[in-house]
């Protein structure tokens, strides 16, 4: 795994280590206040006074773990192993807290002291066994890897790939290799878009200077990450750092200028926000299935094959607003295609049902991506996702870096006219603009935008 990656998830666990240490301390006063009141022992002073411990615990406890080696690569898989490490780090914890209280000469009950020990320990072994659990599944091991393709000659690969630390393994989906040497550019652009590539990694080692440059350019058009192995001179690339990878200094090229914490906050916050929306807007769901039910024969669901991150295929779900059988007729309204470039757009296509058009003017037939977004293979803020054969037809590999982004429910063209943008390179204009500019702010103001817009059908078809 690239260090700087490790070292985002590591503090994200150290900073959450550190709340469940926070709520140890809150839950052993209130603990041990309840067990002095049933058995009739005299009461706790207030919690004010324990307050002014909380800084402490949250410091002390993932401090410990940390100088464990809790944290470190590989972390701790058995079970028995792991038990161990907490229960040592808590005792350790717990001796700190009191040689802390001891040198300030304050009085505080030595049961909440070890209660926090006890209590800390048994959160921290659940939150590490559900962390366990969640990276174990399929679908976690999906989302979490990244599908690599190793460019260089055979033998380089074959060195740089024996050098990799387990962890650095199983961070990758193997995607194969290019031989820049013996195959054309082309078919490395091909590789790209066919096997859906997040991340490029290129041994220059024995290649011409010239072959790596296109490979690198094709891949700034694109939007694809690259690790670049050491003896390289990096070209001009706004977003290259310097990074570790199998013991080795390597060039990271990356898509985007965002820290990695913030794209952590982003991804929780898509999964949270869709999960609750899900929950919140239950009751539309079922008036619009029920609407579409008894307005047209066919299916409340549509799926089609949409492009997602890097170009890999999903299913995307939308409320069906046109007719049944509504694909099998597009190529008749071809000649009414009104979006300049490889998209479809019609006004007033005649396959939407009368419900379809509300739906649409209001954008209440994309609510059922909300499931997409919580599947991890959209975003609630990003490019809205196209069918594969429109993203087939792009003649400009500039486009395609709309898709080094995960896609989304609403974005900037959604907020800035939606249908009334004619010209395909409008779109992709402020499609790349929102990647560049990127933040975590952008992305509220776009969703706070979005409400107005779905709600009055401002720029809808």
């Amino acid at each position: 795994m690239l260090s700087h990656l490790q070292q985002t998830r590591t503090r994200i666990f150290q900073l959450a280590d550190g709340c469940l240490f926070a709520t140890a301390l809150l839950a052993a006063y209130h603990l041990r206040n309840a067990l002095s009141h049933r058995l009739h022992v005299a009461e706790l002073e207030s919690i004010g006074g324990y307050l002014w411990l909380l800084p402490a615990v949250v410091v002390l406890g993932p401090m410990v773990l940390a100088s464990q080696g809790f944290y470190e690569p590989p972390r701790p898989t058995h079970r028995l192993r792991a038990l161990f490490i907490i229960l040592r780090s808590c005792a350790f914890t717990v001796i700190g807290l009191i040689l802390f209280i001891f040198i300030l000469r304050e009085q505080f009950a030595r049961s909440v002291i070890f209660l926090v020990g006890a209590i800390g320990g048994l959160l921290v072994y659940a939150r590490h066994e559900l962390t366990a659990w969640l990276q174990s599944r399929d679908f976690a091991r999906g989302q979490l890897r990244r599908r690599a393709l190793w460019v260089g000659l055979p033998a380089e690969n074959r060195r740089m790939r024996d050098t990799l630390t387990r962890a650095e393994h199983a961070s990758l989906e193997d995607a194969g290799e290019f031989d820049p040497s013996a195959r054309p550019i082309e078919d490395f652009i091909r590789r790209l878009h066919g096997q859906a590539i997040n991340v490029v990694i290129l041994n220059v080692a024995g290649i011409a200077h010239d072959q790596a440059s296109r490979i690198l350019r094709a891949c700034s058009r694109e939007g694809v990450e690259v690790l670049v192995r050491q003896g390289f001179s990096a070209l001009p690339w706004p977003q290259v750092t310097v990074d570790q990878f199998g013991g080795e200094a390597v060039f990271y090229y990356r898509a985007q200028s965002a820290a990695y914490s913030h794209l952590l906050i982003k991804q929780l916050f898509d999964y949270a926000g869709s999960a609750v929306l899900l929950v919140v807007l239950s009751p539309i769901f079922a008036l619009v299935a029920l609407a579409i039910r008894l307005t047209s024969p066919g299916p409340v669901l549509y799926r089609q094959t949409r492009a997602g991150l890097n170009g890999r295929s999903f299913s995307m779900l939308k409320f069906r607003s046109m007719q049944l059988g509504a694909e099998e007729h597009q190529a008749e309204l071809a000649a009414q295609n009104e979006m300049r470039g490889p998209v479809f757009k019609v006004t007033n296509d005649p396959r939407v049902t009368p419900l379809g058009r509300f739906l649409r003017r209001h954008s209440l037939d994309e609510l059922p991506q909300l499931w997409n977004v919580l599947r991890g293979e959209m975003s609630l803020v990003g490019p809205r996702p196209l069918p594969v054969a429109e993203v087939k037809r792009f003649d400009d590999d500039t486009h395609r870096r709309r898709l080094s982004v995960r896609p989304g429910l609403t974005c900037l063209w959604q907020i800035s006219g939606r249908n009334d943008i004619a010209d395909f390179e409008d779109w992709v204009r402020l499609d790349l603009a929102y990647i560049d500019q990127w933040s975590l702010w952008l992305d509220c103001k776009i969703l706070l935008a979005t409400i107005p817009v779905a709600l009055f059908g401002r720029g809808a078809r």
